[in-house]
């Protein structure tokens, strides 16, 4: 008995220890040699599960192999070798950009999977008159962002983002050719994002062409990060970062992600995972980073779906007021012409049949004609035949109608008699 309680109380915590396990919420990914700008790029996708449900393993082998990745991510850290096989990859140990590995995934997996990431961009350029000189529509998977733009201490992302919408004039040196003008004239240019992503990444350009040193460099430059991105009625939430560290040829990928469960910060180094210290937008709205690379945004759930539609209206009525009233005054057109096409077929008709005709004069044509064009032609002749017979009578008189004019005989006698008097009167005057 004594034995039985004095051991009763250890079988009992027994049990409760057993059930006390610590278990990790995220795992890393092995690094091959040189792979972590792809480790830090995974760890993004992974935390995207918009792009889970999108992938199609019975197509697409990248698609399937991601999956699987994705799959043994949950449960422990795993290695990325079936990935640079799909990737075609053959040195890990050569350093590559981290913006390039994603597009080159993306470009890889099927195309209802990388639509996530895909957006579009208008570009327009009229001249001042109002001519439409360019005007093209080309998709996206990441918006580069320019370090350079502003000599500021800090760079801004959220005014860099706007930027890139913001009108640009081209003048003096710089005008732009118009086919509609016929000359180079002034002219604006501007951007405008007609079909925004789920997913929107910022790319900021911190490698770059030194033409001074005429050598690539990298820039370290201390940029504020925006929590929020708002474009039109479009709002994004920042979750994840990939971040450079270090030099342009010895440098090292991390990547800092939300985790959406507990609203924690993780920082994935290749197969260490750990919570951020010093958790970012703590205290502001802003990140300060010296390292942030490519910045992911995630469109706001439902109001980005209220908004679509919305958009679509907006961009409808700009391109109406841009065009003056095109589109409508086209609508009313078409409704008149479709109300007298019937009225005016058979004009239609009769008018290219007229426009045949005198190209292409034909047998069918003279059959054609009216019997009152035949009579009014008929009678014309006759008119012309007897005018011409009346002028031949005029000037050939016959001996016959002579005869009937009894002056004309004596005309002629007192002619002739003269003709024959005359030279002997003219010698007998002569003699004497």
């Amino acid at each position: 008995m004594n034995n039985f309680r004095k051991r009763y109380p250890e079988e009992v915590k027994a049990p409760v220890i057993k059930k006390q396990r610590v278990t990790q919420p995220h795992f890393g990914l092995h690094n091959q040699g040189a792979t972590c700008y792809l480790n830090s790029v995974l760890q993004v996708l992974f935390m995207t599960p918009e792009i889970h449900d999108r992938l199609d393993p019975e197509s697409q082998i990248t698609d399937k192999r991601l999956r699987k990745v994705f799959k043994d991510l949950k449960e422990t850290t795993c290695g990325t070798e079936d990935i640079t096989k799909s990737l075609e990859i053959e040195n890990v140990h050569q350093q590559r950009d981290a913006a390039e590995c994603l597009e080159l995934i993306l470009h890889k997996v099927s195309p209802q999977a990388s639509e996530v990431f895909q957006g579009q961009l208008t570009y327009i350029i009229k001249c001042s008159k109002g001519h439409s000189i360019n005007e093209e529509t080309n998709p996206f998977w990441t918006l580069p962002l320019s370090l350079k733009d502003t000599h500021d201490t800090a760079y801004s992302v959220e005014r860099g983002f706007e930027r890139i919408f913001q009108p640009k004039s081209f003048s003096g040196d710089n005008m732009v050719y118009c086919n509609e003008c016929k000359k180079k004239t002034e002219a604006t240019s501007r951007c405008e994002m007609v079909e925004f992503p789920q997913s929107l990444t910022l790319l900021l350009k911190r490698f770059d062409f030194d033409y001074n040193t005429m050598s690539h460099v990298k820039s370290d430059r201390c940029v504020d990060v925006p929590r929020t991105l708002q474009r039109k009625n479009n709002k994004y939430k920042l979750y994840g970062m990939v971040n450079h560290m270090g030099s342009l040829r010895g440098g090292h990928y991390t990547a800092t992600i939300l985790f959406n469960e507990d609203k924690t910060w993780y920082e994935f180094n290749d197969a260490h995972v750990n919570k951020v210290e010093e958790q970012p937008f703590a205290k502001t709205g802003t990140y300060k980073s010296s390292s942030a690379y490519l910045l992911v945004y995630r469109a706001s759930g439902k109001e980005r779906q209220d908004v679509d539609a919305g958009d679509k209206e907006n961009r409808q009525l700009e391109q109406n007021q841009e065009s003056g009233g095109q589109m409508r005054k086209d609508m009313k057109k078409e409704e008149g012409d479709a109300k007298h096409e019937k009225t005016f077929s058979s004009f239609k008709d009769e008018t290219i049949n007229q426009k045949q005709n005198t190209s292409y004069p034909s047998k069918q044509l003279l059959d054609s004609r009216t019997t009152a064009e035949k009579r009014k032609q008929s009678s014309k002749k006759e008119d012309g035949e007897a005018t011409k017979d009346e002028n031949c009578l005029q000037t050939c008189k016959s001996p016959t109608d002579i005869k009937k004019h009894p002056l004309l005989i004596v005309l002629i006698v007192v002619v002739c008699a003269l003709v024959v008097i005359l030279p002997v009167i003219l010698t007998s005057l002569n003699k004497s």
